[in-house]
């Protein structure tokens, strides 16, 4: 393993053995009459890195990528392409029962959809709002007013989960932030220590890596954000 695909890995699979540990698939298998889990943005870093540890872990995995050509680049067991086929009308297929966990860092355009494919103790694991984020500005360092009103809107249908509904449901929404990571070293040293032996024993190989110069760290964020890439980004100094 190269220095820069080594780089790809711990960020992307401690997000992901932290996912899973909230929607009770790691590290002891689920209990729930549902094995089967779906995973938003599955050819990402994050994503192949979800789809490697629910397959480790016995969870058939679903995964939705954003066009044809990430498909190929998907780890899961079935890909759904949301640019040619429609996404939950194709996922309630392959689940009817409803998936016991799902993975969603897209934000308003996919939440209220998500909890909905969700089978009884089901739980929604929320991780980023790709889709509120704004989208590359044609290299003018600004963000126009139409991007403002976008994203205002985006936070407007952001759906709100109701405390009543989740218990007469059954299910649960759960989310965290990558940064509160710092502080938590007891758990750091745990993902560390299962990330390693996972890599040692071939049971888990690094995301595809993209590499930039630091001095084209612009030229990173621009590419993240045109939603074309494919596994992790990392910049050189």
């Amino acid at each position: 393993m190269s220095l820069e695909q080594a780089a790809a890995v711990p960020t992307a699979a401690a997000t992901a053995l932290h996912a899973t540990s909230l929607a009770g698939v790691w590290p002891t298998p689920a209990l729930g009459n549902s094995n089967i889990a779906l995973v938003h943005s599955a050819a990402g870093g994050v994503g192949d890195m979800l789809c490697q540890v629910l397959r480790l872990q016995g969870v058939k995995v679903v995964g939705i990528v954003g066009m044809a050509s990430k498909v190929e680049h998907c780890a899961a067991d079935i890909v759904i392409d949301k640019s040619s086929k429609r996404w939950f009308e194709e996922a309630s297929a392959l689940a009817p029962e409803g998936f016991c966990a799902i993975f969603d860092a897209n934000g308003a355009a996919t939440l209220a959809k998500s909890y909905q494919l969700l089978s009884r103790n089901g739980r929604l694991v929320v991780y980023g709002f790709h889709s509120t984020l704004p989208k590359v500005d044609g290299g003018l360092g600004l963000l126009s007013p139409w991007t403002w009103l976008m994203m205002a809107l985006d936070l407007l249908r952001m759906p709100r989960f109701d405390p009543m509904a989740l218990t007469l449901d059954s299910k649960a929404v759960l989310g965290f932030n990558l940064s509160f990571f710092a502080d938590e070293h007891r758990l750091v040293e745990r993902y560390v220590g299962q990330i390693s032996d996972w890599l040692q024993a071939g049971k888990l190989t690094h995301p595809a890596v993209r590499t930039f110069p630091f001095a084209d760290t612009r030229g990173a964020q621009g590419a993240l954000q045109t939603g074309r890439t494919v596994g992790k980004m990392v910049v050189i100094a």
